[in-house]
């Protein structure tokens, strides 16, 4: 098949109906690729200084530049999903989303012009019919060939807009659809469209009618088609995350490193992979063969080209695309046992597992209630570690805590037990904590389910002791004030509020002490920690 300049078209318009451009024209050459013919080469053999001025890399094209990354942009628009990130065009046109079963693959670069079934690109230095911009040699299902013609016509490899010549991209982008199984079409936005003008880009992105076409050969993108979304290599290794492979028997497929003999199947490709995840994560050792380019993965016992993924790209260096975050596993959290009452705002609980860099909420759960845990509480440390502040759990025994991120949850049962000794916590619980006078003051005394806490204030730290008790405050009980006796409850603790009705009106700031003994024998009688605030009026 043939791309022909503007003025043989129009020589035979009269003859010509051209539908309205809603109206779907394309046409087939009959048959269509196999799976095993979807590798593209290019010999770069181009006589103009204008093919190959371009050495700008491409984002997600990487290793190529020229004539290289004209062939390679052009191939790609005809893809099944967009290629990488789909950026590559200035014209600001994503490459790839045909949404057919079709996909190509870069090859890299050819070391001759072939046979008419090596499927590799070259230039040629003059072609029947001056007329004719390029054509395509089609064997079909066992491959193609597409030469360039250089008589007399001046060749650019963009990717820029350019005046006078012929654009290289746009014209591998249709002379690839006939490879594929594309005749011309009516349509006169079409790439497939028969003719194109000098120093125009438009057939770069394929319209609707293309579209259509290639569905109309290769089937609408099947569901469970297998997808690639990110590459990553690392330590001679590339994983490749994704979705649909299978669980045994993927092939991957690399560009080579080099350029490539006529003849024979320049895939460089590694058997027998296994996917992990559920399907969604293959990872290689990245042959010895293989270099920048892109990648495939081919479904175990593939048969046609729903088996067979999007190509990829990568340089075997760096990422591509964007990881899926790793799943949210919770493996352990410490300590196992959790106090009633952890006084203070330090995070003393320490969740461990993979996946906490996308955790928004974490909470835990006791029969008819979900407790969120306030923000505040808690710090995502890195992708393996939170650490927590823990409120109060109402209720002692087995609760599971649970870390989400929105749509997934990970859960581990932890303990909540008694406190070992009295503990007591005013306001924050920090040494020292600030309490404006005018909000009140919120106490916790934690203790025995059931046994009682004298609780005592003091403006003093020094001790007080007897064989009774022996306490952290009051100065041998002379500056002791009793502030009530409180039970404590089937949780563990008992929470109080003081208004500031019942606290003291200083006109300067003060510091208050206070320490809880619970009446529980042996003799001395247990004591809770010293607790201290600073009163501001």
């Amino acid at each position: 098949m043939k791309l022909v300049l503007p003025s043989l078209l129009l020589g035979g318009a009269g003859l010509l109906i051209v539908p309205g451009s809603d109206s779907l024209a394309w046409s087939t050459i009959g048959g269509s690729l196999s799976i095993n013919q979807r590798d593209v080469r290019l010999l770069n053999n181009f006589t103009d200084s204008q093919a190959n001025n371009n050495t700008t890399p491409a984002s997600q094209y990487p290793g190529y530049v020229g004539a290289d990354l004209a062939i390679w942009k052009g191939v790609t628009e005809w893809g099944s999903d967009p290629f990488g990130d789909g950026s590559g065009d200035v014209s600001g046109n994503i490459l790839g989303g045909a949404d057919a079963n079709f996909d190509a693959f870069w090859a890299g670069n050819a070391s001759g012009v072939g046979g008419t079934n090596d499927n590799i690109v070259s230039g040629i230095s003059s072609c029947s019919g001056g007329s004719t911009l390029a054509f395509t040699e089609t064997p079909i299902s066992n491959g193609w060939r597409i030469r360039f013609c250089e008589a007399g016509i001046t060749w650019h490899d963009g990717p820029g807009f350019f005046s006078g010549g012929f654009d290289i991209q746009g014209v591998m982008c249709h002379e690839y659809g006939h490879a594929l199984g594309l005749g011309h079409s009516t349509v006169g936005n079409a790439t497939m469209f028969p003719s194109v003008s000098s120093s125009s880009t438009a057939i770069r992105s394929i319209a609707a009618d293309d579209v259509a076409g290639t569905q109309c050969i290769y089937g609408n993108e099947a569901a469970d088609k297998p997808r690639i979304e990110a590459t990553v290599p690392s330590g001679g290794t590339l994983t490749i995350h994704g979705a649909n492979f299978s669980g045994f028997n993927n092939r991957v497929w690399f560009t080579p490193s080099g350029s490539t003999s006529t003849g024979g199947d320049p895939r460089v490709i590694v058997g027998s992979a296994s996917s992990s995840s559920g399907g969604t994560q293959i990872t290689v050792a990245i042959p010895a063969g293989a270099g920048p380019g892109n990648v495939l993965v081919e479904r175990s016992a593939a048969t046609n080209g729903s088996d067979i993924s999007n190509a990829f790209p990568t340089d075997l260096v760096n990422p591509f695309g964007v990881p899926p975050a790793p799943p949210i596993q919770l493996t352990s959290i410490s300590p196992a046992n959790i106090p009633a009452l952890d006084v203070g705002t330090s995070e003393s609980v320490t969740l461990t597992g993979s996946g906490m860099l996308t955790v928004t909420e974490v909470m835990f759960f006791i029969p008819g209630f979900e407790i969120q845990i306030d923000p505040s509480r808690w710090t995502v440390v890195n992708d393996t570690t939170i650490t927590v502040d823990m409120p109060q759990a109402i209720q002692l025994g087995t609760l599971p805590i649970s870390v989400s991120d929105g749509v997934d949850f990970a859960t581990l049962n932890v303990d909540f037990v008694e406190v070992s000794s009295p503990q007591l916590e005013i306001g924050t619980g920090d040494p020292l904590n600030i309490v404006d006078v005018s909000d009140g003051l919120p106490v916790i005394v934690a203790g025995s389910v059931g046994e009682v806490v004298w609780m005592f204030a003091s403006a003093s730290q020094a001790p007080s002791s007897t064989a009774s008790v022996m306490m952290g405050i009051g100065n041998n009980f002379t500056q002791l004030t009793f502030l009530g006796a409180v039970t404590i409850g089937g949780a563990g603790y008992t929470e109080l509020f003081f208004s500031s009705s019942a606290l003291p009106t200083p006109s300067v700031s003060i510091i208050r002490f206070a320490q809880g003994v619970q009446l529980t024998l042996p003799i001395p009688l247990p004591v809770s920690n010293v607790a201290s605030v600073i009163f501001v009026p």
